[in-house]
């Protein structure tokens, strides 16, 4: 499942690809008035296999009545061995998921450890799970801010196994990028846009789709959130630099 393309439910004459200062990831809003203890469940159950057969389940649950929020949070449980019993539902962040936009990815990064990105209030929060599996760092913000109507997130690992996570953007860029650092797997560089595009009136929703070429070199396909028309872009160099968006003049090209 995660060879190519995570989803939860993917020319010539382009510019280096932008990057945005970098900055201190911020924390992500908790909610401390919460018991802390599932009740009813929301959301589709996710699942991630991991190298060993064992299998990683999410789940999005509200609170049991009391003064939390009335968004749900993400829990997770794991197997203790290949086809065997499940542990308990341990709570993976304090941070509500929501609103509007319920998305939830589980991911195992370069190294093997296991991911989470989840929207909230707005923004992508992330989270990595401790190396002993017991519990999960504070969620911080992952700096990809995409609104409801846009799409979620889009995450796509590539043959050298790193991770590329894509969301679309406002202003100065149609969308935005940030990928795995190859050089210290679980670690991730900077947001990088990905240029504008020719018509001042269009908007991209999330990838519709992410190939790789034989050279290395990606390109993303993406509709417009609010008309039938869709827009590529192919790297010019692999996780370095970006050609001009094109607007798709195929049927195939979606």
């Amino acid at each position: 499942m995660l060879n190519s393309v995570i989803t939860v439910v993917l020319a010539c004459g382009g510019a280096a690809v932008t990057a945005p200062a970098a900055r201190a990831a911020t924390p992500c809003t908790t909610d401390s008035s919460g018991p802390g203890r599932p009740a009813r469940a929301a959301g589709e159950m996710v699942s991630v296999s991991r190298g060993d057969g064992r299998i990683d389940q999410f789940q999005q649950f509200y609170d049991e009545p009391g003064p939390a929020s009335y968004l749900p949070f993400l829990w997770h449980r794991q197997q203790d061995e290949p086809g065997g019993a499940y542990g308990a539902w341990e709570r993976v962040s304090g941070t509500p998921v929501g609103p509007k936009l319920y998305q939830v990815i589980p991911v195992a990064n370069g190294s093997g450890r296991l991911e989470v990105f989840f929207s909230s209030y707005g923004s992508f929060c992330h989270t990595v799970q401790d190396p002993d599996g017991d519990g999960w760092s504070p969620a911080e913000g992952f700096g990809l801010h995409p609104a409801p109507y846009h799409g979620g997130l889009y995450l796509f690992r590539d043959r050298e196994g790193r991770l590329h996570a894509f969301a679309s953007a406002t202003g100065a860029d149609a969308m935005q990028v940030r990928t795995e650092d190859a050089t210290a797997p679980g670690g991730w560089g900077p947001v990088r846009g990905m240029g504008t595009l020719p018509d001042p009136y269009a908007g991209l929703g999330s990838p519709t789709s992410v190939t790789q070429f034989t050279d290395g070199r990606l390109r993303i396909v993406a509709r417009e959130w609010n008309r039938d028309r869709s827009w590529q872009i192919t790297e010019d160099e692999h996780a370095v630099s970006w050609g001009p968006w094109e607007l798709c003049a195929r049927k195939d090209c979606a």
